[in-house]
């Protein structure tokens, strides 16, 4: 391509490769009266279609790593797109106006979407971020004890082992055994950590690691009369099950859009529980809950209206009760072809109160980087888990029993 000429040629360029591509005009009212408004995805889209062609990943791939980062459907990338290229024609107009509006409407979405109440709503980055503030404005002290457990993600253990390390907390990791696990167990081993030292109980919600669900209703009956503060890492379990904050009794739960939810990255949110909100102080926080306040600055509102356009996809897809019910039907019919497999063994759980749309096996007698690279040279991406010879498996509302079917016959040629 030749040099451009200063000034207008160049920028005439930029604008008809980037507006003109979108169609987008010159204004937000004739933008909002056209594109902006209207969805790709037909009313009637139901769970039985193939949602796969919602998404951009490419053919013939094999996606089952979600529970790393979710594909983007692309709808949602459209309207990304189209929020951007608005935010431009008018920065401070459209920021303070329509766009901001619409940003911080997506926090009711998202109250919504886990029976919360708007004011209980904070937008962050990612779960990482949510759970940061949390353990970084509550007033821990030298002494104090937080419960978790040995399959926690790092990013929702950061915080505490900040303050593990800079302020003398206690962390007390409980190890759940693999094999024959129940929700009695679960409720047990985590009972027998409890101290009138213990302030606060932070569990992943399903396990990074196994898939376990962990069974948080039972477990606030234990620490609300306590008084111990239970926070959930929410990150593998939003867009993938229900959620239902209110029935769980979590005073906080911390997610990521980029994930389950299939919205963009850099986006999440945290519920803070209205009984908690003055337990937990934090600058961010200290001039309001809002999509923009003077305490976080500028956010990047095209994403964040974008994980709204992420739940209005699930919603026409049949909700995300509906695709709770394909994910599990589609991890137990992987769960139960995994078990015939020689040289796996089967650490997700079997109780079905504890199960997720994660399944994940342990290797015995190969290098689980080999088998990875194998799979993925057959264009099937899964996750590994190298330090603990684990494979894990996502299976999502666009994943199929074709597909599943055709991990498990090249999953036994790799492990042979």
């Amino acid at each position: 391509m030749g040099h451009f000429k200063k000034g207008v040629n160049r920028r005439r360029f930029i604008e008809k490769v980037s507006l003109g591509t979108l169609g987008i005009g010159l204004s937000y009212k004739a933008l909002s009266a056209s594109s902006i408004s209207q969805s790709t995805i037909p009313e009637t889209s139901s769970i039985g279609k193939d949602i796969r062609n919602e998404f951009m990943l490419q053919s013939g791939l094999s996606y089952f790593n979600t529970g790393s980062l979710g594909p983007l459907p692309r709808i949602v990338c459209d309207k990304i797109l189209q929020h951007m290229q608005l935010l431009e024609l008018d920065p401070v107009s459209n920021y303070w106006g329509p766009l901001g509006n619409q940003a911080n409407d997506v926090r009711k979405q998202l109250a919504n979407y886990i029976n919360a109440s708007t004011e209980e709503i904070i937008l962050t980055r990612n779960t990482t971020e949510g759970m940061n503030l949390i353990a970084s404005g509550l007033s821990l002290r030298a002494g104090d004890e937080v419960i978790t457990s040995t399959d926690e993600h790092y990013g929702g253990q950061a915080g505490w082992e900040f303050l593990e390390k800079y302020k003398g907390i206690k962390i007390k990791r409980v190890e759940f055994p693999r094999k024959n696990l129940t929700t009695d167990q679960v409720i047990e081993f985590i009972k027998e950590q409890i101290t009138p030292r213990t302030r606060v109980c932070s569990l992943m919600d399903v396990s990074t690691t196994t898939g376990m669900r962990m069974p948080f209703s039972q477990l606030a009956e234990i620490t609300k009369p306590k008084g111990i503060l239970l926070i959930c890492d929410g990150a593998q379990s939003a867009g993938m099950l229900t959620v239902d904050v209110k029935r769980m009794g979590v005073d906080a739960f911390a997610t990521s859009g980029h994930k389950w939810m299939l919205g963009p990255k850099e986006t999440g949110f945290l519920y803070l529980s209205k009984d908690i909100q003055d337990q937990v102080k934090s600058i961010q926080l200290e001039s309001g809950y809002k999509a923009y306040n003077h305490n976080t600055g500028t956010r990047n509102v095209a994403n964040i209206l974008g994980l709204g356009e992420a739940i209005k996809a699930q919603q026409s897809w049949g909700g995300i009760t509906e695709i709770e019910k394909h994910n599990l039907t589609l991890a137990n019919h992987l769960r139960e072809q995994l078990r015939n497999i020689q040289g796996l063994q089967l650490i997700s759980p079997d109780e079905k109160n504890l199960q997720s749309g994660i399944t994940s096996v342990l290797v015995k007698n190969k290098d689980v980087k080999e088998i990875y690279q194998e799979l993925k040279q057959k264009n099937i991406i899964i996750k590994k888990l190298g330090k603990r010879d684990i494979l894990r498996f996502s299976t999502h509302i666009f994943n199929t029993r074709e597909e599943t079917d055709r991990l498990i016959e090249q999953l036994t040629k790799s492990v042979k």
